[in-house]
């Protein structure tokens, strides 16, 4: 299924759906015979069609544009038919077109050319290569008079009712009479139009349809993919099939738009704060936030905060952090390695938010889609210059002060339930004895994979349960998945845990609309994927591109909610998480 049909017709009762019904867009290599190295890069590349102009000069044929291009050697046959009978003699020829625009004479080139194929007898009648004639053709009522391994590129559009369309593998028209697009933006709705009409006549009879003199951007290449454009022309075949071969997994449309909660700002902005709940979107930079808002109908909770920052997210000993050192940096206030948990570039110990606040009596939860050993986690809580040191994350889990956590983990359930004590979402109700719910035996399922509403619910639950207790909490939410989209370069996993993690800051916000005293800030600890908003409708669809497979060194946003939300505006350090905290509830 196509882009263009499956945001037309598509019906699918879910929360959202990525398009992965992917059709093979296919790949028209335009002049491929001025490549550097003719036939076989475009054919290396998956291109299913490739052009060759043919120029006929003392009975040889050319691989050339006119005579004054003629190269010595460069042949038909050297270029293109020994490359094709050597892969069809060894049984390894994959389907592919091959157009020849005759730019001399057509009857006697095209005779030659018949002649030249025939020379090769594994590639007359061959299903795995058709050849298309274009350029100068013969006239349409002649197209019978040629041997039935020859077929034809038809290049008008008035007369398809009466052309013998048996003998037509192709419809071509220049792009130029129809649009002045330049390939970036968008084409105008007048010019969309006249497009949209050729390719409309051209579907009428069953045929492929190429446009030639196209632009030759990613954004064209897009484009035409979805209006359905048979052949997409480019002189860039190896980039244009990566990008289109990626195409319908990096188009992700959300079927039903989640929830909006709008805060009510119903607090005194220079009270003191009683309550923090601080929130990482793990992986979580203005595109991904800007991808899951544009396929959510323009509208996240999120975005609903007015008081807004920017934050450096650089480790001690590198532009671009990991989620160890930069949740050091929030929970201690202080800049260290990556790999490292809550220690100093020395590994010497830091207090963390934790550990400060479970000391002034304060509750303190975590709540993560990710291992309670994780990364973000456990800066809040452990010590240790390795992050992959489980057994002694789980350690300092289990000498800390965490009243509660609600997590992935189950794996280590046996070593942590020396302290804390297991029960189901449903049945945790009090805060006199440290508790752990678990969903997941490592890290909990993506939503996609089944996780469901469970981390909105697990706040939800957390603030209630918090609720009941007369002394003040700290809380940590983190959306740890949203990191696993980027890094899989998956944008159905960043938009879906975006939107889930959103859920999660709406249910922070009621609370604390209901209570008054409580901060929220909601931040990440870095940006994942270096994510591109390519494009995208206004149906809740977006389109993304990535550069590359890990962090990135881009500032994060963070926003704020309730008293002492003003301290966040502005750019600063991930250190200053930490202490904006601190000042928050002692000023």
């Amino acid at each position: 299924m196509s882009i263009r049909h499956h945001l037309l017709f598509s019906l699918i009762p879910a929360l959202a759906v990525s398009l992965t019904a992917q059709e093979t867009y296919r790949v028209h290599s335009h002049n491929d015979y001025v490549q550097e190295v003719p036939f076989w890069r475009a054919y290396s590349a998956g291109a299913e069609s490739i052009e060759v102009d043919l120029v006929l000069r003392n009975d040889s044929l050319y691989a050339a544009h006119g005579a004054g291009d003629i190269v010595a050697g460069k042949t038909f046959a050297g270029e293109y038919l020994g490359a094709l009978d050597g892969l069809a003699r060894k049984g390894t020829l994959r389907p592919v077109q091959l157009l020849v625009d005759l730019k001399t004479e057509a009857y006697a080139t095209l005779d030659e050319v018949v002649t030249a194929i025939s020379a090769y007898p594994a590639l007359v009648d061959n299903d795995m290569v058709t050849y298309v004639i274009s350029g100068n053709r013969p006239a349409p009522d002649d197209y019978d008079d040629y041997p039935g391994f020859i077929s034809f590129d038809h290049q008008r559009l008035d007369d398809l009712d009466r052309v013998n369309l048996d003998r037509v593998a192709l419809i071509s028209q220049s792009f130029t009479p129809y649009s002045v697009w330049n390939g970036y933006g968008r084409m105008t709705a007048g010019d969309l139009a006249r497009v949209d009409s050729v390719l409309q006549l051209a579907a009428a009879t069953g045929k492929p349809f190429r446009f030639w003199a196209t632009p030759d951007t990613k954004t064209a290449w897009a484009r035409f993919a979805e209006m359905g454009v048979g052949y997409i022309n480019t002189d860039k075949p190896a980039a244009a099939r990566a990008f289109l071969d990626q195409l319908d997994e990096r188009t992700f449309k959300v079927e039903s738009p989640s929830p909006v909660y709008v805060p009510e700002y119903d607090f005194d902005p220079t009270g003191q704060p009683q309550n923090i709940i601080l929130l990482i979107g793990d992986g979580n930079g203005l595109a991904q936030i800007s991808a899951a808002r544009l396929a959510n109908g323009g509208e996240l909770t999120i975005t609903k905060l007015r008081d807004v920052g920017l934050m450096n997210t650089a480790s001690a000993d590198d532009p671009v952090t990991d989620s160890a050192a930069a949740g050091t940096a929030m929970a201690t206030g202080q800049k260290t390695n990556n790999r490292a948990i809550g220690v100093d570039t020395a590994g010497q110990p830091l207090p963390t938010l934790i550990e400060i606040l479970s000391k002034r009596d304060y509750r303190t939860g975590i709540v993560t889609t990710d291992a309670i050993w994780g990364a973000t986690p456990s800066a809040f809580y452990a010590h240790t210059p390795e992050r992959d040191d489980t057994e002694a994350i789980v350690d300092d889990l289990l000498r800390s002060d965490l009243s509660f956590f609600v997590a992935g983990g189950a794996s280590q359930e046996q070593s942590i339930e020396a302290r804390f004590t297991t029960t189901p979402l449903e049945d945790f109700r009090e805060l006199t004895k440290p508790t752990a719910v678990y969903h997941g035996t490592e890290k909990m399922p993506t939503v996609r994979n089944g996780r469901g509403d469970f981390l909105p619910r697990s706040v939800e639950k957390a603030l209630s349960v918090l609720e009941t207790d007369e002394r003040p909490f700290f809380l940590l939410v983190e959306g740890a998945q949203i990191d696993n989209g980027g890094h899989a370069n998956d944008i159905a996993t960043v938009v879906t845990e975006m939107l889930d993690f959103d859920r999660a800051v709406a249910e922070a916000l009621r609370f604390a609309d209901r209570d008054g005293s409580t901060l929220v800030i909601v931040t990440a600890d870095h940006e994942t994927g270096g994510l591109g908003v390519a494009g995208g409708t206004h149906d809740n669809t977006v389109r993304a591109d990535f550069l590359s497979v890990d962090h990135s060194g881009i500032l994060v946003p963070v926003f704020a909610y309730g008293p002492g939300a003003e301290a966040f505006r502005g750019v600063f350090q991930n250190t200053e998480i930490h202490g904006k905290i601190m000042e928050a509830l002692t000023r």
